[in-house]
């Protein structure tokens, strides 16, 4: 199994980015951006993430978008142009990262709710009996289920799984 790495961007590309999405992005998180900006589990194209608030007892885990990056649908600034509108139900956020069906990672940056999110956009988990999710839109379908309350927590759920599936690192996002 193999993960790649993107090329770690500067303080002013990531300065623009937050200013672009009207967020103030935490330290951790523009500390990732400037270290590996994005990476990508390439084979077998995502992971499993254990989570015990959905039925199932899983969330799958695909990519943290990267900035300028050569695949639009791995880049921060395209994802959030096209999705970020349909996500009027919390503030301060920016979506970061994707499973691989069509649901998303979401940073809330600011306020009681910051923290790293699962989108279940797609509601694959609407039918769950378990559904511990922490914010739900207008029409109860899409719910945001809180995994990691800063970056970091998230980013070291995201190694410690990689590691434990043998996934090797390489640079070339």
């Amino acid at each position: 199994m193999a993960i790649f790495t993107g090329t770690g961007i500067g303080e002013t590309d990531i300065d623009n980015l937050a200013k672009k999405f009207s967020v103030t992005f935490p330290d951790d998180y523009s500390d990732f951006l400037k270290t590996y900006n994005g990476f990508r589990v390439k084979s077998p194209d995502y992971c499993n993430i254990p989570f015990d608030k959905v039925d199932n007892g899983f969330i799958s885990f695909d990519v943290p978008f990267g900035h300028g990056v050569s695949n639009k649908y791995f880049d921060i600034s395209t994802m959030n142009d096209e999705l970020l509108d349909e996500l009027t139900f919390t503030e301060h956020a920016v979506i970061i990262g994707a499973d691989p069906s069509g649901n998303y990672y979401v940073l809330i940056t600011e306020g009681g709710q910051s923290g790293v999110y699962y989108w279940d956009r797609t509601c694959l988990h609407l039918e769950d009996v378990k559904q511990d999710y922490s914010i739900a839109d207008e029409d109860e379908n899409q719910h945001l289920y809180l995994v990691a309350s800063t970056f970091q927590q998230f980013f070291d759920m995201l190694a410690i799984q990689t590691i434990q599936e043998g996934m090797s690192v390489s640079q070339g996002l």
